[in-house]
């Protein structure tokens, strides 16, 4: 499939939604395991073959293999763009950015992943927050005078300015996060 030796591990493991230790067990030389039924049919799933493809039991049509292999290029790149955008291992929660207040840097629709460990401003940066139920991402700022500035790369948007933790806090505003990194998907017709 094209996976290093060192990633069929993790690979299996984030197909099947199963921690590396029990994925582990399944490739053990000495005593291996099988897996459970329900994350065989993830793996079947996620590699796009049958069960019965997988055990040996049928081989598929020159038509299904090329299939398979173009799924499996997909499967890689989708990888090595998870690669990238991960930030010290960790992808982060995947948000949808709701408008164009950050345009042109994220659009609306793109995705960005937010690390939810962050749970005060930690310097400036992109941040996704909370407010009254409603997601919004801006970019923070902080000035000499130890305001705070939300902008929005957009400048048919004014930026807000911020005195102290309670103007937030009046405004019922959270912080989900920052923004670690982002995605813009494209469809061509």
């Amino acid at each position: 499939m094209g996976i290093p030796a060192d990633k069929t591990v993790s690979h299996v493991a984030g197909i099947t939604q199963r921690a590396a230790q029990s994925v582990r067990r399944w490739f053990d030389a000495s005593e291996p395991g099988l897996p459970d039924l329900e994350s065989f049919a993830r793996l079947c799933a996620g590699l796009g073959c049958s069960a019965d493809e997988i055990i040996g039991a049928l081989r598929p049509h020159a038509d299904d293999e090329v299939h398979c292999a173009q799924l499996i290029q997909v499967a890689n790149c989708i990888q090595a763009i998870t690669d990238s955008l991960a930030h010290h291992g960790q992808l982060g929660i995947p948000m949808q950015v709701p408008g164009d207040e950050m345009a042109p840097h994220l659009k609306a629709g793109d995705l960005v992943f937010v690390d939810s460990a962050v749970t005060q401003l930690a310097g400036n940066g992109i941040y996704a927050f909370n407010c009254n139920g409603s997601l919004f991402i801006r970019r923070v700022e902080r000035r000499m005078d130890r305001s705070i500035v939300l902008k929005c790369d957009n400048k048919a948007y004014q930026d807000y300015e911020w005195t102290g933790a309670t103007a937030a806090a009046k405004r019922r505003v959270e912080i989900l996060g920052k923004v670690r990194s982002a995605i813009s998907v494209k469809v061509f017709s």
